[in-house]
C-alpha cells in the first residue's frame, strides 16, 4: 500500500517557503529595501558630486533625484527578481509603483502638485525601471 503525499511536503522538497505570504512577501520586502539603499545610495553620491564641485545646480536637483529614483527601481526590481526565481516582471512593476506612491505621497507632503505630467513621467519611469529590473532579474537566476 502506497502512501499519498500531500502537496505542501513536495512543495518544501522543492525549496519552498510554505506559506503563500512568504513567497509573495519576501521577495517584494528584499527588492523594496533593496531599491531604496540603492536609491539612497545615488543620492548621497550625487550629494557628494555636489560638494566637491562646490556649486549646486538648481536646475539639475530634481532630475538626479528622478535618475536616483529609477535605478534603485531597477536594481530592487532586479533583486527581488532574481529571489523569486520567477515572476519577476511582476515584482518588478509593484516595486516601482510603490516607490512612486512612496515618494508621491512624499511629494504632496511637502506641496507638490497632486498630479502633473513630471508626475505621470516619473511613475512611467518607475514603474518600467522596476519591470525592467524584474523581468531581467528572474531571467537571470534561471
Amino acid at each position: 500500500m502506497t502512501r499519498a503525499k500531500s502537496g505542501r511536503n513536495r512543495y518544501l522538497r522543492r525549496g519552498g517557503c510554505g506559506s503563500p505570504a512568504l513567497r509573495i512577501g519576501k521577495p517584494f520586502i528584499i527588492g523594496l529595501i533593496s531599491a531604496l539603499i540603492v536609491s539612497m545610495a545615488f543620492v548621497m553620491l550625487f550629494a557628494l558630486v555636489f560638494v566637491i564641485m562646490k556649486s549646486i545646480v538648481t536646475s539639475a536637483i530634481i532630475p538626479l533625484s528622478v535618475v536616483s529614483l529609477v535605478l534603485g527601481c531597477f536594481a530592487g526590481g532586479w533583486i527581488c527578481g532574481s529571489v523569486s526565481r520567477g515572476r519577476g516582471l511582476f515584482f518588478g512593476l509593484a516595486i516601482g509603483l510603490t516607490v512612486f506612491l512612496g515618494a508621491w505621497i512624499i511629494g504632496i507632503a511637502m506641496d507638490e502638485k497632486a498630479f502633473s505630467l513630471a508626475v505621470a513621467v516619473k511613475l512611467a519611469l518607475l514603474t518600467i525601471a522596476g519591470g525592467c529590473g524584474g523581468w531581467i532579474g528572474s531571467g537571470k537566476s534561471k
